[in-house]
């Protein structure tokens, strides 16, 4: 990693300047909104040691982030100081970086807490004057169909499963099912939203591709839904399915049913395992010799053994 640039006689001097608490207020009285200064408590400013600079940004930049009450709540005051002679056309982008990752900080310090405002500012001292750039985050994209502004200045766009329509999703052909299936996953007993998602799919899954897509529906249906496998399997005979999707369908179920009568059994010799060990234990074998008598690993012995 590359050392930091030693910060120029100009940023040393606007630093050192802005220690002083008579210059920082009379600097922020005289630059910053006019509803911010109203409303700061200047009695609580406190500038913060630390820099919350990230690698990329030091040899540019440097900061100055004082800490503070306005309008009686929590607040934060930064100054980005511009060092470099040539200007940025990134610069917003970069400014919000930096703004983000102050914010992440005080996130880890008080992950409780809802985010606290911060102003920021930037102090530019380069030789090209005015500056010659957009200070508009939006400028910093080649965004021809204004993309950004639907991500950046609107409500977060978020999609609820749980409020998606069921006749909407029927109509998706693909994601449909998918959806629908994750909705209902957690119902105590989703047996008839499962018989209903096969009905309602249309795919051919005497193609492999498809097959596979039903079996990945089926695996989380089966594995993660509360489904009453005799009542599934009577409805799924019965039920006006599409013939190649009730073949594959019961297939695939029997498959799955087998495989968790296989794990159940597993699980049961394992339990079997462990109920000699402690016996074992409790008449006084050794761990080495429970370990080779169960096959159990050592730690799981002396694990049986602190309990």
């Amino acid at each position: 990693m590359n050392a930091r640039k030693p910060p120029s006689i100009h940023d040393k001097f606007f630093r050192a300047a802005m220690k002083n608490p008579r210059v920082a207020i009379d600097f922020i009285q005289h630059h910053f909104p006019k509803d911010i200064c109203l409303a700061l408590d200047t009695k609580t400013l406190k500038l913060i040691p630390n820099s919350y600079i990230s690698d990329e940004l030091q040899e540019t930049v440097s900061d100055l982030v004082f800490s503070c009450k306005i309008a009686s709540k929590q607040a934060y005051i930064s100054l980005l100081i511009e060092h470099q002679s040539t200007p940025d056309k990134m610069m917003p982008f970069r400014v919000y970086h930096y703004l983000f990752g102050l914010l992440h900080d005080y996130r880890k310090q008080y992950p409780k807490k809802k985010l606290p405002p911060v102003y920021t500012l930037v102090f530019y001292h380069g030789k090209q004057t005015p500056y010659p750039h957009s200070l508009l985050l939006k400028d910093c994209f080649d965004d021809p169909l204004n993309i950004m502004s639907k991500v950046l200045y609107q409500k977060l766009p978020l999609i609820d499963a749980n409020q998606l329509s069921d006749e909407e999703l029927k109509k998706q052909h693909w994601i449909g099912p998918m959806l629908t299936a994750m909705k209902y996953i957690r119902k105590k007993d989703m047996t008839e939203q499962a018989i209903e998602i096969l009905s309602s799919i249309m795919w051919n899954t005497d193609n492999q591709e498809e097959k596979s897509l039903l079996k990945l529906l089926l695996n989380y249906l089966f594995r993660r839904g509360n489904i009453q496998t005799k009542v599934f399997t009577t409805q799924a005979r019965t039920q006006q399915l599409p013939h190649s999707i009730r073949r594959n369908v019961m297939t695939l179920a029997e498959q799955l049913q087998q495989e968790g009568r296989i794990e159940g059994k597993l699980e049961g010799i394992q339990e079997k395992t462990k109920d000699i060990a402690i016996k074992l234990l409790t008449e006084g074998s050794d761990i080495a010799f429970v370990h080779k008598i169960t096959g159990l690993s050592i730690a799981e012995v002396e694990q049986l053994k602190q309990h």
